[in-house]
C-alpha cells in the first residue's frame, strides 16, 4: 500500500510540474541563470624568468638572459603603475652578439615583459607597434602580446624563426 501511495505522490507531483510549463516563456522565466565561465587570461601571475624558462623548455635556442629589476631598469618603468611588472632580455643563441648582463638587447634575441593585467599589457603593446612600424628599420623587431605578456623578437631573426617563439609563446600555460 506504502508503495502505492509513493507512486501516487511521484506521479502527481511529475503532473503538476509538466502542467505549470505553460510553453517556452515560462520556462525561461523560472530558469536559473547559468553562470559563465571567465576565461583564463594568459600569463597571469607569471614572472618574466617563468615564461623565458618556458620557451627555453620548447626548445627555442635562448642562450644568456638578464633580469630587471626597479634599480637596474634602464626606462625606469618596471613596478610604476600601468607598466611592466617584470622584464627579462635574453640572447637567441643563433644570433653573433657579444652583449652581456644589462647590455643585451631585444636586438640580441628577444625580450619578455609582463603586466598586472591586459590592458596595461594592450597599452604597451600599442605603444611599442608605433616605434616599430614607423618605418626606421633601427627599431623593427616581431611583437606578440598574450594576456598580460609582450614577447619582442629581433628582427635579425627570419619570419618563421620568430614564428616558432610566438607559437610557443601562446602555447604557455
Amino acid at each position: 500500500m506504502r508503495k502505492r501511495i509513493g507512486a501516487v505522490i511521484v506521479l502527481a507531483g511529475a503532473l503538476l510540474l509538466s502542467g505549470c510549463g505553460g510553453g517556452a516563456a515560462s520556462a525561461s522565466a523560472t530558469a536559473t541563470p547559468k553562470a559563465t565561465a571567465t576565461p583564463a587570461v594568459p600569463h597571469a601571475g607569471q614572472s618574466a624568468d617563468q615564461i623565458v624558462a618556458g620557451l627555453k623548455a620548447k626548445g627555442l635556442p635562448i642562450g644568456d638572459v638578464f633580469t630587471y629589476t626597479a634599480a637596474n631598469d634602464p626606462n625606469n618603468l618596471l613596478g610604476r603603475p600601468g607598466q611592466y611588472v617584470s622584464k627579462d632580455n635574453f640572447k637567441d643563441t643563433r644570433i653573433s652578439s657579444t652583449d652581456a648582463g644589462a647590455d643585451i638587447e631585444v636586438s640580441d634575441g628577444g625580450a619578455v615583459a609582463t603586466f598586472a593585467n591586459p590592458t596595461d599589457a594592450q597599452k604597451r603593446f600599442a605603444y611599442l607597434q608605433s616605434i616599430s612600424t614607423s618605418g626606421n628599420a633601427l627599431f623593427a623587431e616581431y611583437e606578440y602580446l598574450d594576456g598580460d605578456a609582450i614577447l619582442r623578437i629581433s628582427s635579425q631573426l627570419t619570419p618563421d624563426q620568430a614564428q616558432a617563439y610566438s607559437a610557443a609563446f601562446k602555447s604557455l600555460p
